[in-house]
């Protein structure tokens, strides 16, 4: 046996949009000032997409991953597609 433990599985890092009509993954490629269009929960502002940080876009709206999936926009459930009823997307804010 090997003194070296074995490396330990890379979580599924996967990210699904169920309902995508509409949405585009983006990677912001600048500095520039673009805000999230939600606020973190229990903060009254409106936070940076960083540079090189994946988003979602749909029209004038941007979200960040945890944003869209606090929303419900995104989710890690790969079987969604098999849960029963599918729900209606979010509305845009």
């Amino acid at each position: 046996m090997s003194d070296q433990d074995p490396p330990s599985p890379v979580p599924d890092r996967r990210i699904y949009v169920p309902h995508h009509e509409g949405w585009t993954a983006l990677i912001k490629t600048s500095w520039d000032k673009d805000y999230c269009y939600c606020k973190n929960p229990g903060e009254d502002f409106f936070h940076l997409l960083l540079c090189g940080e994946i988003y979602l876009e749909n029209g004038e709206e941007r979200l960040c991953l945890s944003c869209a999936q606090r929303r419900g926009i995104t989710t890690d459930d790969r079987l969604y597609w098999q849960r029963g009823v599918r729900r209606a997307p979010p509305p845009p804010l």
